[in-house]
Order: C-alpha cells, then sequence, then structure tokens
C-alpha cells in the first residue's frame, strides 16, 4: 500500500560535479510526479514541449533562464514557474556553477480517463491498491 505521505531531502540527490544534464526521479504518484534536474555549467535542455503535462519549475540552488513561449528570463534560486501543458519551453545555465531545479508535472486528464479515474477510486475502495 502507498503511504499518504513521504519526504526527502532534495539536497542529498544533488550531484557534486556533474557531467551533462542529471535527472532524478524523486517521486511519482497517480497523476503527479517529480524530478530533480541539474545543468551544470554552460549547458541547456533543449526547446521541447509536453502536450499532457503542466510543469512547475522550483529553483533550488543556481540560476539560470528560462524560455517560455518564446520569452527568456531569469531563474534564480527560489524562483517558481508555472508551464501550461503543450508551451514551448527550454532550461539554459549560462553560470559557471550548476544549476538545480525540481520539476513537478501533473498530467493533464481528458473525458476519456474517466474510466480509469473510476476504477482507479473503486481498488483504492475495496483496498486493491
Amino acid at each position: 500500500m502507498i503511504q499518504p505521505f513521504g519526504e526527502l531531502n532534495i539536497h542529498a540527490y544533488q550531484p557534486q560535479r556533474p557531467e551533462g544534464v542529471v535527472l532524478t526521479r524523486l517521486f511519482e504518484h497517480e497523476e503527479l510526479r517529480a524530478e530533480l534536474v541539474v545543468l551544470p555549467p554552460h549547458s541547456a535542455v533543449p526547446l521541447h514541449t509536453h502536450d499532457n503535462a503542466h510543469e512547475l519549475f522550483d529553483v533550488i540552488d543556481g540560476q539560470g533562464v528560462f524560455l517560455v513561449g518564446g520569452v527568456d528570463f531569469p531563474g534564480p534560486a527560489g524562483k517558481c514557474v508555472f508551464v501550461k501543458a503543450g508551451t514551448p519551453h527550454a532550461m539554459r545555465n549560462d553560470s559557471d556553477q550548476p544549476w538545480t531545479v525540481r520539476v513537478t508535472y501533473q498530467q493533464r486528464i481528458y473525458p476519456r480517463h474517466v474510466g480509469k479515474l473510476v476504477g482507479r477510486a473503486i481498488r483504492k475502495r475495496l483496498r486493491l491498491e
């Protein structure tokens, strides 16, 4: 059975000297998942979209640049950025230090998912999950 809570120390997942963009899965539950992304100095995540997932970026450490919907803006520690599903976006670390960002994805729910959601609710009610 999945516990109703979870906790972790994000800083424990940061590589000391990343040799390229490092992705570490932090958690996944139903339509929600999170990853820790570490971009080494002078690296980038190229422009891309997620048609079925909204993203929330929380900058943990360092600084970089977000490109969202054609607009560049700074991403210092403490910055939180929401990217709606289907919006082109990229990340770039122009600094001399690693840039650490937690990315939380939430899958969009469509009417065609109703059967899956009802089945999951029934299994939970019957304690089959």
